[in-house]
């Protein structure tokens, strides 16, 4: 039979549709290998790389401008919807709660090197009061990073966190690591030790969990947003490190309340971790209040103390946790 000599083994029409073939294969894998080179994060501890950027008025802005603050680089493309959907998140808990703050700062900047319509369109559409800044595709790659991405920078202009997922996904963690860098914890911070008694008349010692993680839940017996935050404290705090047998999770009255008022308090929220009574000493030795989270590591010092209400705060302390019990 004679063979079709168009379409055979040998013939230069099938020969070239290979090498056009392979040719576009090795470039989907040289652009894929790029994208991940470029979303390596940097090092956490060197020195961020500065850089100058137009902002939407025109002006210059340079990383220069904030030394001695810790400052927040929210990366962004324009017209990316997981950006666009981030922002508001971005604005509430990486803004809203630092406003009074002088020594902090959070930019966006435009990885996707938009104009200035694009820009100010993606600054209307989302609503956030940050500066967003122009043309940053060089910066992100400075930085090894791309769109949809956080890195915060300490006071010393060290990079103290770099975004290896989505923002929506890194900003509770980022959120965590502002706290720290703006209210940092002194190692001479002990957490001051207490013994309450608990619901079934028993004494709890903060010193009973010696070499454990412990989270102390500040509530009021009666309080309302107590009420509303607690089944979460124990959603996000308790069960998610059920079997971890170097973690606790105590609540505190800081109300004062009797031992019916407690109980009403357990029975109406449904928390499983122990409730201690007659807590308002001691949240005064921690320097806080009710509706307060407060995080103690395996050494006996304050790694996390809540400056907002439990409701605002439980993301970062989860944060904190997890990054204390992995050491």
């Amino acid at each position: 039979m004679k063979q079709n000599s168009k379409f055979g083994i040998g013939s230069p029409l099938l020969a070239s549709k290979i090498l056009v073939l392979l040719f576009f294969f090795a470039l989907a894998l040289w652009s894929c290998s790029k994208d991940e080179e470029k979303t390596d994060p940097v090092v956490i501890g060197e020195s961020a790389p500065s850089f100058t950027l137009k902002s939407l008025d025109g002006s210059d802005v340079a990383l220069s401008n904030f030394t001695n603050k810790v400052v927040v680089l929210f990366f962004f493309g324009n017209d990316c919807p997981s950006c666009k959907a981030v922002a508001p998140s971005v604005e509430s808990m990486l803004v809203t709660p630092f406003a009074t703050s002088t020594d902090y700062m959070v930019l966006g900047l435009d990885q996707w090197n938009g104009n200035q319509a694009s820009v100010q369109a993606f600054k209307t559409a989302t609503g956030v009061s940050f500066p967003l800044l122009l043309n940053a595709s060089g910066v992100a790659a400075d930085y090894n990073t791309t769109y949809d991405r956080i890195v915060v920078i300490d006071k010393a202009g060290k990079i103290a966190f770099s975004g290896k997922q989505s923002a929506a996904s890194d900003i509770a963690a980022a959120k965590a690591k502002v706290m720290e860098l703006i209210n940092p914890v002194s190692t001479a911070d002990v957490a001051p030790n207490f013994t309450l008694k608990s619901l079934d008349g028993s004494d709890v010692a903060l010193s009973n969990f010696t070499n454990k993680v412990v989270v102390l839940f500040f509530f009021g017996n009666n309080c309302p947003s107590c009420k509303a935050a607690a089944p979460s404290v124990e959603s996000m705090l308790v069960t998610p490190f059920a079997a971890n047998t170097d973690y606790k999770v105590l609540g505190l009255d800081q109300w004062n309340g009797n031992q019916a008022s407690v109980q009403a308090f357990k029975t109406v929220t449904g928390v499983s971790f122990p409730l201690l009574l007659n807590a308002s000493g001691v949240a005064a030795d921690y320097k806080t209040t009710y509706d307060r989270i407060v995080v103690i590591d395996k050494a006996g010092k304050i790694a996390f103390s809540g400056k907002q209400s439990a409701a605002s705060d439980i993301a970062a302390a989860k944060a904190k946790v997890m990054d204390l019990l992995a050491k």
